[in-house]
């Protein structure tokens, strides 16, 4: 396709789980099918765990493919992050080779081996310049674009700074070795190098700029009816609003309609107007849309196109993908959520049993599942699936049954989720450190992984030693300087980097002896970014081998020093750790779902990448299931569980959710195996 200029943009944005991606595409349907012309829409999925060729039921993947429609062209794709970053390196090899020759001791050769490795989160990096790619090519109107679970999508809106940082700190040592040139020859004419820093610059002032220019992109934040999800999203928004990126509308998706009347469902709506109250109160200047729930899971372009006419707000007659005339002016009041306005995401959300008790004792026996679900020589639990699962409420049940009767035991729950939510579900403060709970076992331990604290605090204590590891690499001490200023940003990736070094330590450090907790209970990112964690250590020890390497041969002029040993021990670690992920009696996955299509089908997809990493996932854990049928709530059998062999537990469903110690280890009791 020919080039053209690049469109507007329309993101989606929110916690998992939340309908975002269903949001999206019956958004970009309903876009490309306008009447009044014939309109191109591109829709672009950037989580790594894409889900949207399922909400389309469509294949897709890195390029665009077309969709049926009955008016426009709707085109799909699901970005093939990894993929864009081996196109951007080979279509920049020269110009890296140029850069790294004139900069460091490095030869062709060596960059070269450390352009073909590869690092988990570096793909995050070209995600957005992918993106661009895409909708130059395809010449669209407008691109849609469903986002990752909250963390993640904050750090994708933070490349463009990245890219900015990058550029300087090269052409700063691009400057020098254009002075020595111009001292010997003349002035020296532009290289490959030259061009590479120009267009990181202007990609990265590009895309700032769009980013924060309401005329050329407009953010959509879609959120549940619920406590956790609205403490996320204002925290979320709080966030963009900091970065000049301005949210213009919140869909607030799956509210429960009148028709739904058994007893359950009349208590939950009381719940939802409650929060729908909060929500005017905190977010006053903000557009709100209301979306009712459906008692079946919308699914492929018919569904879709269904929705899709809700997407046009009868009262003001304007598209999803048009600027709200009036701006908020006449929204329904919290009182009236039954005038919702569209419809989408259906019913996982919505299935409950009462609530169990608040107080008493945990009994004196364990629960049935404890030993088959944690064996006692176990040393790390995950809990992870796709998000909007309630992997954080199970992991949190889990930890604390287990530090409850195993009282020997020092027990973690730590979270690596960037976008935390553990504090909110244990209904206590929690943060950057290992903490008791109050009122529940002393051996337990709580910690919200911050990676960005714990980057700059490691950052401030080693500045000066990679300072003094990159200018003897440049040869040039305030060459070190400004590459050692790229750390004023966190780097990409740096969730899963800063995760597994504290998981190295407080999982697998026991081995050598140190101070370790003799279980580990992880509530991870949702799927695609707990897996780049799980891949961490493969691509950790090809740079540290890598690293070691480059320094040996260069020992003259770099010295080995502490930063050899470290990467020596660094090497070990790592082999410990994974070790420990692939040995069944020490570690295991728990796949974390729900009844749904969209769901069982991203959880199909995680057993299987776990299993070709080695890493024991036998037990599924199946929550929110219903006891009574309800049309809202759903059959209490649902639909089939996820493929693969693996044990199924089962998890009730209780309104409200499970919220603090004593009702989560109440829950955790009325876990069911059922094979």
């Amino acid at each position: 396709m020919t080039s053209s200029p690049l469109p507007s943009f329309w993101f989606f944005g929110g916690k998992g789980g939340v309908g975002k991606t269903t949001c999206a595409a019956a958004a970009a349907l309903a876009a490309a099918e306008a009447a009044g012309g014939e309109r191109r829409v591109l829709v672009v999925s950037t989580d790594p765990a894409h889900s949207l060729g399922d909400a389309l039921a469509a294949r897709l993947g890195p390029e665009p493919a077309r969709i049926p429609t009955r008016r426009g062209t709707l085109l799909a794709a699901e970005l093939g992050a990894e993929r864009a970053l081996k196109r951007w390196k080979a279509g920049h090899r020269e110009g890296l080779r140029t850069l790294a020759e004139h900069g460091t001791y490095l030869d062709e050769r060596d960059v070269d081996l450390l352009l073909d490795l590869s690092l988990p989160g570096l793909d995050e990096l070209v995600g957005l310049l992918e993106l661009s790619r895409l909708a130059r090519e395809s010449a669209c109107d407008e691109v849609v674009v469903d986002t990752a679970p909250t963390g993640h999508t904050l750090r994708l809106l933070a490349v463009p700074e990245t890219l900015r940082h990058l550029a300087a700190a090269l052409n700063e040592m691009a400057s020098r070795h254009r002075l020595i040139a111009e001292s010997f020859g003349g002035r020296p004419l532009p290289d490959a190098g030259d061009a590479l820093i120009h267009e990181i610059e202007t990609e990265g002032l590009d895309l700032s700029g769009r980013l924060r220019d309401p005329e050329r992109a407009t953010f959509v934040w879609v959120l549940l009816p619920e406590a956790l999800a609205l403490a996320e999203s204002r925290d979320a928004l709080a966030a963009l609003r900091a970065a000049g990126i301005h949210v213009q509308e919140l869909l607030v998706n799956r509210l429960t309609p009148p028709s739904a009347t058994c007893p359950v469902c009349l208590e939950r709506r009381r719940a939802e107007l409650e929060i729908i109250q909060s929500i005017h109160l905190s977010l006053p200047d903000t557009f709100l849309r209301y979306l009712p729930a459906e008692p079946k899971e919308p699914r492929g372009r018919p569904a879709l196109r269904r929705l899709a006419t809700h997407l046009t707000d009868p009262a003001r007659g304007h598209h999803l993908l048009a600027p709200p005339p009036g701006g908020g002016a006449g929204l329904p009041g919290a009182e009236r959520p039954a005038q919702a306005t569209g419809s989408v995401g259906g019913g996982q959300g919505g299935a409950h049993t009462k609530e169990p008790s608040r107080s008493g004792p945990p009994p004196a026996d364990p629960p049935k599942w404890l030993d088959r679900l944690a064996p006692s020589t176990l040393r790390l639990l995950l809990f992870g699936g796709k998000g909007g699962v309630g992997k954080t409420t199970c992991a949190a049940a889990a930890a604390l049954t287990l530090a409850a009767h195993r009282p020997h035991a020092r027990v973690l729950l730590v979270s690596t989720d960037p976008a935390h939510s553990l504090a909110d579900v244990l209904d206590t403060s929690v943060g950057d450190d290992e903490r008791p709970i109050p009122n529940t076992s002393p051996n337990l331990r709580v910690r919200e992984l911050d990676a960005v604290q714990s980057f700059t605090r490691w950052r401030d204590r080693n500045r000066g030693e990679v300072g003094g590891v990159l200018g003897a690499l440049t040869g040039n001490t305030a060459d070190g300087e400004a590459l050692t200023r790229l750390l004023d940003s966190p780097p990409p990736g740096v969730d899963e980097l800063l995760a597994l070094s504290y998981l190295l330590e407080a999982a697998a450090g026991k081995e050598e002896g140190e101070d370790a907790f003799g279980l580990v209970v992880v509530d991870t990112a949702p799927t695609g970014h707990a897996l780049r964690l799980l891949e961490m250590p493969e691509a950790a020890l090809a740079w540290d081998h890598a690293l070691l390497s480059l320094l040996l041969k260069y020992r003259q002029a770099l010295g080995l020093g502490d930063f050899a040993a470290g990467l020596v021990d660094l090497s070990k670690s790592l082999k410990r750790f994974r070790t420990l992920l692939s040995d069944p009696e020490r570690s295991r996955f728990v796949a974390v779902t729900r009844r749904g299509e969209l769901p069982r089908r991203e959880t199909e997809r995680l057993l299987r990448k776990l299993a070709r990493l080695s890493i024991p996932a036998p037990t599924v854990l199946l929550n929110a299931v219903p006891e009574t049928p309800c049309p809202w709530c759903g059959p209490p059998a649902g639909s089939r569980p996820p493929a693969g062999g693996c044990d199924i537990m089962t998890a009730p469903a209780v309104f409200p959710p499970p919220r603090g110690a004593g009702v989560l280890a109440a829950w955790a009791r009325t876990w069911k195996e059922t094979g």
